[in-house]
């Protein structure tokens, strides 16, 4: 068979084209899982952000596209030759607006039923409308160079690893929340006086690897109880900006060894007053389980 053309056709609808400022939204919303092997906290986590899409959903809608691909054909047979068109079409939707900070997000119930979670929860915070597509970013957690999927689940010990790419030029930093509310600044690193790390367009980056970078920060997983969970912020922005004013530990060699860091409360802030300013400023998150 030989394919002789190809036609795409794309349709894009409830595309805003201003800037939108921030408003206030709340929602309470019913959660459940579709997974067996969810812990408990992964559920609450992964309960908190559908409800923070759902209230998106609620407030500006969706972006609707559709992509109608025609091909025509070719085909000889036994010295006979027939044409034909082949027809398929690709349809997605993508949320209008973006979570800009959170006010509450409170647990309301958290029951497991035999085979999945439960949850029910309540968010309420500020968001706006979107101007402009989402920048398509690339990025793993790992334990191992060659790994190139996101772990959920690390052991006391390992390494922490991250692999990051970008289409475009831009500023990076990484945070790393535990559950005693301490938001850690993982990139840039401790010794770079910049404030972000600058991301070149399409390049496979490693971080915490001294392998890549003789002055990287190795970081390894540690965990004190059984099973503890940490969320890792990624934040992405093509427009230069610089980490929140943190601190370093010094009670004991410990806190030395740990990175810089200041309160959840106070990251929040710097986060949603950087995501207001800047609307082409990306925000992705992971949810990180480490077992003794």
């Amino acid at each position: 068979m030989q394919r002789t053309l190809i036609l795409i056709l794309c349709s894009l609808f409830f595309i805003s084209s201003f800037a939108a400022k921030p408003t206030s939204v709340d929602i309470t919303y019913n959660y459940l899982s579709n997974d067996r092997n969810e812990s408990q906290a992964q559920a609450e986590q992964h309960a908190i952000e559908r409800a923070k899409q759902r209230a998106l959903e609620n407030a500006f809608g969706v972006d609707v596209s559709s992509i109608v691909v025609s091909l025509d054909t070719e085909t000889q047979q036994n010295g006979t030759f027939t044409t034909g068109s082949d027809f398929f079409s690709l349809g997605g939707t993508s949320v209008r607006g973006e979570w800009l900070t959170s006010k509450e997000e409170k647990i309301l119930s958290s029951r497991h039923n035999g085979e999945y979670w439960e949850i029910k929860v309540y968010v309420s915070g500020t968001a706006r409308e979107k101007s402009g597509s989402p920048i398509d970013l690339k990025y793993a957690v790992i334990s191992q160079p060659t790994d190139r999927e996101t772990r959920p689940r690390f052991f006391d010990g390992e390494d922490l690893l991250f692999r990051f790419s970008s289409p475009v030029d831009g500023a990076l930093c990484v945070y790393l929340v535990d559950e005693a509310k301490n938001a850690f600044c993982l990139l840039p690193y401790a010794s770079d006086g910049k404030g972000y790390v600058a991301v070149k367009a399409n390049t496979d980056s490693l971080f915490f690897s001294s392998k890549t970078n003789p002055d990287a920060d190795e970081m390894v997983m540690t965990a004190e109880k059984d099973i503890e969970h940490n969320v890792m912020y990624i934040i992405f922005s093509p427009n230069k900006f610089t980490k929140a004013r943190d601190k370093k530990g010094g009670k004991n060699w410990r806190e030395q060894n740990l990175p810089r860091s200041l309160s959840y409360e106070d990251f929040l802030r710097w986060l949603a007053k950087n995501q207001t300013a800047d609307e082409q400023m990306t925000v992705r998150t992971e949810l990180i389980e480490i077992r003794k």
